[in-house]
């Protein structure tokens, strides 16, 4: 069997392994392999240029795929279950009294146990701004004010 062939193989088994075990390490270095298999197949009599190609490619390949790679396996975070609260708006059912340790918010259909820096009447609308246990940490904003969050989005 030719040299070539051997590369050949070697990238295809390489890429096999790859979609086994699914980290994009081993893709670049089957890509090396097929680049070893391009020279051997150029360059017959020259039993050290394949290994050397496939060297240098890997070692360019893996140093130019790292960006690539950390970006397609990073992933992407939603927040969900009470995390997904902060930043929405709520309605005072229960006065918050910062004093007192007082006060219940709505937020569509659920009730909260909520505290302020402030003292805050019924009926008001707050934003949440943090989540401490069970109970939500809020500030009282007006739709016309300009907050910094999502509340009223």
């Amino acid at each position: 069997m030719e040299a070539y062939g051997i590369w050949i193989i070697a990238g295809v088994i390489v890429l096999i392994v790859e979609l086994l075990v699914p980290t994009f390490f081993l893709l670049w270095v089957a890509a090396g392999c097929f680049v070893g298999a391009i020279v051997a197949a150029v360059l017959p009599g020259v039993a050290w240029a394949p290994w050397a190609a496939f060297v240098g490619s890997t070692a360019v390949l893996l140093y130019l795929g790292g960006p690539l790679t950390r970006r397609l396996q990073k992933q992407r975070l939603t927040p969900s279950n009470v995390d997904a609260i902060i930043g929405k708006e709520g309605v005072v059912l229960e006065t918050i009294d910062p004093i007192e340790n007082t006060g219940r918010i709505r937020i569509n259909a659920d009730e909260w146990r909520a505290r302020a820096d402030e003292y805050i009447e019924r009926g008001a609308r707050v934003c949440v701004l943090s989540v401490e246990g069970a109970t939500l940490v809020v500030t009282e904003w007006d739709r016309g004010d300009a907050y910094p969050t999502e509340c009223g989005d």
